[in-house]
């Protein structure tokens, strides 16, 4: 079952950074024009939500009031999140798509590393793999027209895939002690 596993996470690592290759083959106005598209649903926009939300909207901002933006905004408390994502849509597309590259990667890691020569470093390994693509994805960038290598995007990478990557070594820990006969835990000591 552990190979399985591993090879499936194989399948859908290939799968997942092939859509990031794609994505970022595309020149400034496509990726504006899916950031903007992306952010509108992430915001929750008024009129591509709710239209009677549009017409309470238009109507508070006829009013000019102050009151009523603030009534607005405390009926959804998470209107500064999604404000917030939706000026950041990139930045948070990268974390996103690098969690997807960091969690299957560290689930092949975790199910076909021992068949690796440096087996106990296959963590590292994975984690190397995972900035390499990192880097090569900001690469790829400087060859499509309008795009350029961004080092903040980096870190926003970086928090995906090592926040998968952890999750995926808690549960890998978490098998273990599951699986572990009782009493194996004082012996390993």
């Amino acid at each position: 079952m552990k190979h399985i596993v591993g090879w499936i996470s194989v399948v859908l690592l290939v799968v997942t950074l092939a859509s990031i290759w794609i994505l970022t083959e595309q020149n400034v106005e496509q990726t504006s024009s899916l950031s903007e598209s992306t952010a509108r649903a992430v915001e929750g926009r008024a009129a591509d939500v709710r239209p009677d939300a549009a017409q309470e909207s238009q109507a508070g901002d006829a009013a000019g009031g102050a009151g009523s933006k603030a009534t607005v905004a405390h009926s959804d408390p998470l209107a500064p999140v999604r404000l917030w994502m939706g000026v950041n849509i990139r930045r948070v597309a990268h974390t996103v798509e690098f969690f997807f590259v960091g969690l299957f990667a560290s689930a092949t890691a975790a199910c076909l590393g021992e068949c690796l020569p440096c087996a106990r470093f296959r963590y590292v390994v994975a984690l190397l793999f995972c900035a390499v693509c990192s880097v090569g994805d900001q690469v790829h960038k400087i060859f499509v027209p309008g795009r350029h290598f961004d080092m903040i995007d980096l870190g926003f990478d970086a928090a995906g895939y090592i926040a998968a990557m952890l999750l995926v070594l808690l549960a890998a820990v978490l098998v273990q002690r599951a699986t572990c006969p009782i009493g194996a835990h004082a012996r390993r000591r």
